[in-house]
């Protein structure tokens, strides 16, 4: 067991991306690219690096794919099992085929698909000076979003979506960042099925006055959930100008007019001409004559010029303006 005292953890991977459609009805969200790793390696990073040595990551959507995709950048040490979902059996659903291999000890369940800058080390110390049943990584709530979570002083979840603790006053608004740190206890409150976590398991703790926390990213910190064509592109440019890019293969490029990121083996004809907040994947090809701004660029993908838009090594260009919700 890692310096975190966790050693299980569980990836949800299975979901169908659909406000990123049409891309991915091709690409399966988790693996697309952050700077050329994949989103749910970098997630199996982060869990690795807290001292997780076993993880299970479920599979539903172009599953093939996804664990291809994926199995090439599993950290050393990590020991990996799939879990295939004939139907998408939901993030607290996907527990229950693995109740028994999860019992033995705290476990953190992850979103395959978003990025934050967390300790897990902290939060896994807050859990347990808490006593907690789960605790959620949490921030504060984005300005023009809704709060679908208080939280009180101590950090005690006090609403959720619609319930409220027992004898609780308002707290502070926060949203729900993708990772919980989950007692096996909480296993049993998961009904057999399909199921949501947070909906059919946190709401209603929350309103029993169960020990459900919320551990706060430090103010700062980074996070998002890359849900749509434009925060994927935010997320890269964001990433760039606060020059705290996460671990990647390539190199930042100090432009005229800001940051870009190249990746290894790129190539870039003559007189192409690459503007901030780009990113140039591994082994992409750039045509001569080319003008690249705020675009992601992903690995071995062939581009003629792009202006906030994700070009992938397969399927459709997806514009930033683009929102699919269906």
């Amino acid at each position: 067991m890692g310096p975190a005292g966790v050693a299980q953890a569980f990836l949800l991977a299975a979901g169908l991306g659909t406000r990123l459609r049409p891309l991915s009805r091709v690409v399966p969200k988790p693996v697309w690219p952050l700077f050329d790793v994949p989103l749910a390696a970098r997630v199996l990073d982060l869990l690795a690096s807290a001292g997780v040595g076993r993880a299970v990551v479920n599979l539903h959507h172009l599953p093939e794919m996804l664990q291809g995709r994926l199995e090439p950048w599993v950290p050393q040490g990590l020991e990996l099992a799939w879990s295939r979902e004939a139907r998408i059996l939901g993030t607290g659903g996907a527990l229950v085929p693995w109740k028994d291999a999860l019992a033995g000890g705290p476990f953190f369940l992850a979103n395959a698909d978003t990025y934050q800058e967390i300790d897990l080390r902290a939060l896994a110390r807050f859990h347990r000076q808490r006593g907690a049943l789960a605790t959620l990584s949490v921030a504060p709530v984005a300005p023009g979003r809704s709060a679908p979570l208080e939280l009180a002083p101590d950090g005690r979840i006090v609403r959720f979506l619609g319930a409220r603790a027992p004898g609780e006053r308002a707290g502070r608004p926060c949203e729900f960042t993708g990772l919980h740190l989950l007692e096996p206890e909480i296993l049993a409150e998961v009904p057999d099925g399909p199921c949501c976590i947070n909906a059919d398991v946190h709401q209603r703790l929350v309103g029993c006055g169960a020990p459900v926390y919320g551990f706060e990213l430090e103010q700062g910190a980074f996070w998002s959930d890359l849900g749509t064509p434009g925060r994927y592109l935010t997320a890269h440019r964001r990433l760039l100008d606060l020059g705290r890019l996460p671990a990647a293969p390539g190199e930042v490029v100090d432009g005229p007019a800001g940051p870009w990121y190249r990746g290894r083996e790129a190539r870039i004809a003559e007189g192409v001409r690459i503007g901030p907040g780009t990113v140039v994947g591994a082994g992409a090809r750039i045509e001569a004559g080319a003008r690249l701004r705020s675009c992601v660029v992903w690995p071995g993908a062939r581009c003629a010029g792009a202006e906030d838009a994700v070009v992938p090594d397969q399927g459709p260009v997806l514009a930033a303006g683009l929102e699919t919700r269906n």
